[in-house]
């Protein structure tokens, strides 16, 4: 398997990240009321340390092998 270029990852979540807060604000049902932008993030903050951890799980029970 070839290396993973972490950094055109990051760039490309960057770029994309304000399209997906749009998409998440504009998936709200109709009167109910819009994120703010300190709530959007905890919840952005919350789904990536979700990720995260959930990443580190699965390194856990599949070590690397010599």
């Amino acid at each position: 398997m070839s290396p993973v270029d972490s950094t055109a990852i990051i760039n490309t979540a960057i770029t994309v990240l304000p399209s997906i807060i749009a998409l998440i604000r504009g998936s709200a049902p109709a009167g109910a009321p819009q994120l703010t932008d300190e709530e959007m993030l905890a919840a952005l903050q919350r789904a990536i340390d979700s990720s995260l951890a959930k990443d580190d799980a699965w390194l856990a029970a599949h070590p690397p092998t010599p």
